[in-house]
């Protein structure tokens, strides 16, 4: 019995590193899943979705690393109206 379901244990964790919780309310289940590039996990929700039995977001995350390039990075703006 230990271990979970064997469904529990399928192809995210052959991506690379997985995490997966049952939750309350709009979400019924999270999956924090590591890919190696965007074009990957565009790839794995095209094909999730194909199916039609499952409704997906995808959220990406960053690291610290990535938080302090994005700080460091100089952007030019212009609100509009200004």
């Amino acid at each position: 019995m230990g271990g979970g379901p064997p469904w529990s244990r399928s192809s995210p964790g052959s991506a690379g590193g997985s995490a997966m919780y049952f939750a309350f309310g709009a979400d019924d289940l999270v999956m924090i899943v590591e890919l190696p590039d965007s074009v990957s996990m565009a790839a794995a929700g095209l094909t999730v979705k194909a199916g039609g039995a499952l409704q997906t977001r995808a959220t990406p995350l960053l690291t610290l690393d990535e938080i302090d390039e994005a700080a460091r990075r100089q952007v030019s703006f212009r609100a509009p109206g200004a």
